[in-house]
């Protein structure tokens, strides 16, 4: 079966038209001393490239260390599902039934001779790459809990995309040849809901890991703890692409409680850009804050402070006008900003331009529209005026239950597909297959036929392609 996700352009990844965004509170708690998240972290804002990984780095260095014996009973407080059973991310579907599940302690590995006998301790920084050696021997950053014959079958290949998969486990995952630009031997690929999770344990290690590494190895995705160019793009791109799950920030809680560090990655995702997309644009991630005076907006990297600050860059319609302040950071983080406004009356639609702003490294972001309500349901729009390029729209809303909306951007005419894929990359829906005019298109999904779960749509015209992700909930 051919991979629907088997290529991701970076350029592609990153370009964004229409954005449902979901507001989510965090209110982690990270230490002994009731420390705040800004205190864990307030030596590293504000630094890009080389500066903010090493910042990281001494951040989370110094762990607790764990005996790697120990994992077996921790995995039960880190890596438990709701139903009590092992959170294999080789094994497990998420939003459907996975081939089988594993009972911990009991199904310890062990020996094994197929998919389902047992589960043990998959370093996913291989362990050949870092020489077998303490502490990330036992890092439980890169540590998972894993069905055993899978972990066998990875062996300690990188990660990456594949098309013609060698061999194709119960829940999807693959190896064989890389498809990913900048390197073409044999990989492994998780299923996409855990990509995310894996390229952020990658990223946490080539942080953790900076300047400790003399007796690590080379291989084709790493040198010693540096991450190589293609590599990084490569798990920039499943970092964006599988964003960070509430599965995901209770792990890191509970493995800060075990080791007394964080994966920056995940409370930071922005992190991410600051170190190996530093050329990349500024894009709106989420909005947030009480929507009748104030508007907290998150984007994907550092703002520069003085268009950030600039109070003309900010028009809101409905007469309310430019904002009456702006915060440059909240806590110190520079990736967000505290907008507030006269007066934001409940209920009511509001269309806010955002203009000439860019990063802290001086890269232009695209001129953007949000929309929102007080309800806190929000879409971004980049500026329509020159549709000059391809762009595919988040769907809207999402998630949704049973219809939304899919807006896509052709820059000139040609045959267009758009097509809707299950998590194990199975064409389920096919939405447009034809000739399309340049200009913006609307096209209704209805899924009432379909099960909850994540699902995948992707626009191809000529050698543009792009994939984005939706979930649907009954």
């Amino acid at each position: 079966m051919k991979n629907a996700f088997l290529e991701l352009p970076l350029s592609k990844i990153i370009m964004k038209k229409i954005i449902t965004l979901v507001c989510i509170v965090s209110t982690t708690v990270l230490g002994q001393n009731n420390q705040n998240r800004s205190d864990y972290y307030e030596s590293a804002y504000k630094l890009y490239g080389t500066p903010l990984q090493v910042a990281l780095h001494n951040i989370i260095k110094g762990h607790t260390v764990v005996s790697y014996a120990s994992l077996w009973t921790h995995f039960q407080t880190t890596d438990k599902k709701a139903n009590g059973k092992v959170w294999d991310m080789y094994s497990d579907i998420p939003g459907s039934t996975p081939p089988y599940e594993f009972t911990f302690v009991s199904n310890q590995c062990g020996n094994y001779s197929v998919e389902g006998d047992c589960y043990n301790r998959e370093h996913s920084w291989p362990q050949s790459w870092f020489n077998e050696v303490s502490p990330p021997v036992s890092d439980m950053f890169h540590l998972f809990p894993t069905d055993g014959k899978v972990n066998g079958i990875r062996s300690n290949f990188n990660y990456g995309n594949v098309s013609s998969p060698s061999t194709t486990t119960k829940n999807g995952s693959r190896l064989g040849p890389n498809t990913f630009p900048g390197y073409s031997g044999t990989v492994f690929e998780p299923i996409t809901p855990y990509k995310g999770d894996l390229a952020r344990g990658h990223f946490y290690m080539s942080v953790r890991y900076y300047s400790e590494d003399g007796g690590w190895s080379q291989n084709g995705g790493t040198n010693k703890s540096d991450l190589l160019p293609w590599y990084a793009n490569l798990l920039f791109s499943w970092h964006i692409l599988d964003t960070v799950s509430t599965k995901e920030i209770n792990r890191n809680n509970a493995v800060f409680g075990i080791q007394k560090n964080r994966n920056p990655f995940i409370d930071h995702p922005e992190f991410a850009a600051e170190i190996w997309q530093t050329s990349m644009s500024p894009a709106v991630v989420s909005i947030s804050g009480n929507l009748s005076t104030s508007l907290i907006i998150d984007f994907s990297r550092y703002l520069d402070s003085i268009s950030a600050s600039t109070a003309s860059n900010f028009i809101l319609d409905n007469s309310a006008g430019n904002p009456v302040s702006i915060q440059w950071g909240l806590n110190n983080d520079v990736s967000k900003l505290l907008l507030t406004f006269p007066t934001l009356h409940p209920g009511t639609s509001y269309i806010l331009q955002i203009k000439n702003l860019k990063s802290i490294n001086n890269i232009v972001m695209a001129d953007t529209i949000i929309s929102f309500k007080s309800s806190g349901t929000s879409e971004v729009r980049f500026d329509g005026k020159n549709p000059n390029t391809f762009q595919l729209g988040q769907n809207f809303p999402n998630p949704f239950n049973p219809s939304t909306t899919i807006t896509y951007q052709l820059p000139a005419t040609g045959y267009v597909t758009l097509k809707v894929y299950d998590v194990l990359g199975k064409e389920v829906v096919l939405l447009v297959n034809e000739a399309k005019t340049s200009g913006e298109h609307t096209v209704t999904f209805d899924a009432s036929h379909l099960n909850s779960g994540i699902y995948f749509y992707r626009l191809s015209s000529g050698t543009f392609s792009e994939t984005k992700r939706m979930i649907l909930m009954k």
